[in-house]
């Protein structure tokens, strides 16, 4: 309280304050005097009477009192000359600046809007943007998913054109081979076996397995000389360097029993070079002779055709266990081997001539190895006993019901799978 009023007396301008009241003081004894002077004298103005003199010449000086302290105010404090002689330009220009702060207000105002306006479409422009970054991700993404599919496709255009070429390939030694055809015949299909040949023990030199080849190969040009009614010289022979080699080596690899087939590669027509290629196989025994391979057991007597069906089964039925067994099959026919078709029959007789129940057996008619190929003999048993037979199948899948009737046919299969 004491700091603000010592701020306060520190502030004021005692120097003014002490000439308007000298100023006042000496203005005051001089129209005083001034006034006793008068009214002694008895000086009328303006035919007033002294008293009423006296009281205007004291009114005049104390006009002449306030005049003096404006002027003195006016000369020492420049607040009172602008106050005095300035106070309406003043006003007008606190006006003005009134006018104008509020409408630097307004603007402001208006500013602030601008700028939330602004603000919110900088904010829009940034999620429309974001938007576009995320399409354009999007789309980058799609770009190298195309890029790798056109990748791919050039790739599959590129297979798909040397595929085409090989094609194209294949058909013009297609037409050569139709060309042939128009002159002659086929001798040999693609991947047909025209011969073999069992390579015993005991085989460890080149030479003795040279033989063995030449051996095979004049079974070859015998073969294929049958088939095109020409002599077995005239034909033209040509072996496969890579599966020589080959063929080479697996038969000296170590000493066992081998067999090598000799195959074309692809069809071979009427007065063409042969072209062999060898495959060499490990050869072991699989059968023995007189062993029993497939065995049937029948409750009732078959008919001729049921007989035909049921050995037509059974020799069937044979070849899938051959393969399992390991003996080698013709590549073109998937056989293991044949039946005569004199013993074929000659089965078939035996069979609708039995007296039922009878049993039908295929044994090995030799000792069967894994070169095959597959022969048998047809053995007919009847009036033989049923015991013992219980755990056999029933069914005969080839013989239907109409054929079988109300009877039942007990099937068994022996031997090694």
């Amino acid at each position: 309280m004491e700091e603000s009023l010592w701020e306060l007396l520190t502030e004021v301008n005692w120097k003014m304050i002490a000439l308007t009241l000298l100023a006042g003081g000496v203005l005051s004894i001089i129209g005083d005097r001034v006034g006793m002077k008068f009214a002694k004298r008895r000086v009328t103005l303006f035919n007033l009477r002294p008293k009423y003199t006296s009281s205007i010449l004291t009114a005049c000086t104390g006009m002449l009192i306030s005049l003096c302290v404006i002027a003195i105010l006016a000369v020492v404090s420049e607040s009172v000359r602008i106050s005095l002689f300035s106070m309406q330009f003043i006003q007008r220009q606190i006006v003005d600046l009134t006018r104008q702060l509020q409408d630097s207000r307004n603007e402001q105002q208006i500013s602030s809007l601008l700028i939330v306006e602004a603000q919110q479409q900088l904010t829009s422009k940034e999620k429309e943007l974001a938007a576009k970054e995320t399409e354009l991700s999007d789309l980058q993404t799609r770009a190298d998913s195309l890029r790798r599919t056109t990748e791919e496709m050039q790739a599959e255009r590129d297979r798909l054109t040397q595929e085409r070429a090989r094609l194209e390939e294949d058909v013009n030694r297609i037409r050569t081979t139709l060309g042939k055809l128009q002159e002659g015949r086929i001798v040999a299909f693609s991947d047909e076996r025209l011969g073999q040949e069992v390579i015993p023990e005991g085989v460890t030199t080149e030479a003795e397995a040279r033989r063995y080849l030449d051996r095979l190969n004049e079974r070859v040009r015998f073969e294929v000389a049958r088939r095109s009614d020409a002599v077995p010289a005239s034909i033209s022979l040509e072996e496969d360097p890579e599966s020589l080699q080959n063929a080479m080596q697996r038969i000296l690899a170590y000493d066992s029993r081998k067999v090598v087939r000799a195959m074309v590669p692809q069809n071979i027509a009427a007065g063409e070079t042969v072209r062999v290629v060898y495959h060499v196989y490990e050869s072991s025994l699989v059968f023995r002779k007189e062993e029993a391979l497939i065995t049937r057991v029948l409750r009732f007597k078959p008919s001729a055709e049921q007989a035909e069906t049921m050995l037509s089964y059974m020799l069937r039925e044979l070849n899938r266990m051959a393969t399992s067994s390991g003996i080698l099959n013709d590549p073109l026919t998937g056989m293991v081997g044949g039946i005569p078709a004199n013993d074929f029959y000659d089965g078939v007789e035996r069979l609708a001539a039995a007296k039922a129940p009878l049993r039908v057996t295929l044994l090995a008619a030799r000792d069967i190895y894994s070169e095959g190929p597959v022969s048998v003999k047809i053995v007919v048993e009847q009036n033989v006993s049923l015991d013992n037979l219980d755990s056999l199948d029933e069914e005969l899948p080839d013989l239907t019901a109409a054929e079988r009737g109300n009877s039942s046919v007990l099937a068994k299969t022996t031997g090694r799978k």
